[in-house]
Formats: C-alpha cells, structure tokens, sequence
C-alpha cells in the first residue's frame, strides 16, 4: 500500500476504491516463497526506485541481511531508505490475508484486507508523507 501511495498509483487526497487496491501490482499475488525477496515497484517523482519486501516475523534477519547483501555490492545504508509499514495493517488486513493465503478463502479474505487498508489508509498516507519529506532533506 504504501509503495502505491509513494509511487502515485494511489492518491493521497482520499481513500481509494476497492477496485483500485485490487489491481495494484503484487496485490495478494506474492507466493509465499516470495517473502523475502525484494521485487521492483517502480519510481516516484524523484525517480528513487521503490522496492516492496515482505518479511514475516523475521524483519531484522530480513533488514541486516539486506544490508550485509548491499554493503557487499558497495552500496551503503546511507544510499537506502527503509521503510517497515506493516504496523499500519490492522486487524481486519491481518484475519483477512490469513482466510485469502493461508485457508484458501479468497474472495472472503480479500474483502476483508481492501476494508481493513482503506479503514487505515490514512496511517498509509502518513508514513509515505514522512518518507518523501526525509527524502527531500536528505
């Protein structure tokens, strides 16, 4: 969601339509052998590259690896800007994504993870806000 919103597939002056969450890319189409691998979002105004990276319950494993990984490739923490938004998932995203991934009941499921981002779409909104603005200063 927040990576919709970064890149202006989203708008950031309402809470978007069930139609718009649901044609988003990556949305509810990441496998779970998929966690942990950054996969390309796109660009926003300012032509930083934004990547989306699930993580689980391992985030710190997942965040000091990738750093281990970029500083390897000669890219410095300072050159990334991280990111973790899943704090603004709520219940509702949660049970849902649970009964859509994990039980196979799709279409209940869904509906309940469009409700819950659009009920916490301005968290959404915050966070990429925040971002932008740390971005312009540094």
């Amino acid at each position: 969601m927040s990576a919709a919103i970064h890149t202006n597939l989203l708008p950031q002056d309402r809470v978007p339509e069930q139609s718009e969450i649901l044609n988003l890319p990556y949305y509810d189409k990441i496998r779970s052998q998929e966690i942990g691998i950054p996969l390309y979002f796109g660009q926003d105004e300012d032509n930083n590259l934004v990547y989306i990276q699930g993580m689980g319950r391992a985030d710190k494993i997942v965040i000091n690896t990738l750093y281990s990984y970029l500083a390897n490739e000669g890219i410095s923490r300072e050159q990334v800007y991280l990111q973790e938004s899943l704090h603004n998932a709520n219940l509702l995203v949660r049970i849902g994504g649970f009964l859509s991934r994990r039980l196979g009941f799709v279409f209940p499921g869904r509906w309940l993870t469009v409700y819950g981002l659009q009920l916490a779409y301005p968290k959404f909104v915050a966070v990429v806000q925040k971002v932008k603005k740390e971005l312009t200063i540094a």
